[in-house]
């Protein structure tokens, strides 16, 4: 397992969890908004069906204790392999010729990846779902991207909010505040270590999107075959 990634894993669930014992947490207040118009561009993997299936089990138990808070659609799940252009107010897909942007990912597309999802994390923003690639693929490919972006005159926000390192999957965000903070964190802890399956990522695909991925405002662009 990558020591690093633990260990960044590790961190953001000892900063977060030290929040939720207290109550406290960072409620997203734009998630019902329907003046939210904030749109991008991703590149993103989608988990499979068993990835899927353990996530949906994993919130039922979180809705038992916190039944107002967002919980990420089985559809809308995904994994950002990388943020092209981070989701802003006013960014429309009319910008942008999309065929120059799946052109310069194309060139950039490696072998397929094994990804294993152990464990759970969390962000004073919502749980997430730990993923731990196999090998170094993924960080290749998104170094890879990253110089071909910066390198070319194409509008593209990459690592302009932070440099995305991990591989996780978002499965709850704060709506509310947390109503009973102590069996929140009782529940979080008996999943920390908990084997959400793994899954081999053969395809890839780049889209327009707003700030939650929904499958409503979702464009797909492109799909890419890895191999």
């Amino acid at each position: 397992m990558n020591n690093e990634l633990e260990g960044r894993y590790k961190e953001m669930w000892e900063n977060a969890r030290s929040r939720f014992i207290n109550g406290a947490c960072s409620i997203d207040d734009s998630i019902d908004s329907n003046e939210d118009l904030r749109r991008g561009i991703t590149l993103l993997a989608r988990p499979n069906q068993e990835i899927k299936n353990s996530i949906s089990s994993f919130q039922q138990e979180l809705k038992k204790i916190e039944p107002n808070q967002y919980y990420q659609p089985s559809d809308d799940l995904h994994l950002t392999v990388l943020s092209i252009i981070s989701c802003y107010a006013g960014f429309q897909l009319t910008q942008i010729n999309s065929e120059d942007y799946e052109r310069v990912v194309s060139e950039c597309l490696s072998k397929p990846m094994e990804i294993k999802f152990e464990g759970i994390t969390a962000s004073p923003s919502g749980i997430l779902v730990q993923g731990f690639p196999e090998g170094d693929g993924l960080k290749k490919l998104r170094n890879e991207l990253r110089k071909r972006f910066k390198s070319s005159q194409f509008q593209h926000s990459i690592d302009s909010r932070y440099k995305i390192n991990t591989a996780h999957l978002t499965v709850m965000r704060f709506r509310k505040r947390i109503a009973d903070f102590g069996e929140f964190v009782r529940l979080l802890d008996e999943f920390r270590n908990f084997s959400f399956g793994r899954m081999k990522v053969d395809q890839l695909d780049l889209v327009f999107n707003d700030w939650y991925q929904r499958t409503d405002v979702v464009k797909k662009l492109a799909t890419f075959e890895l191999g």
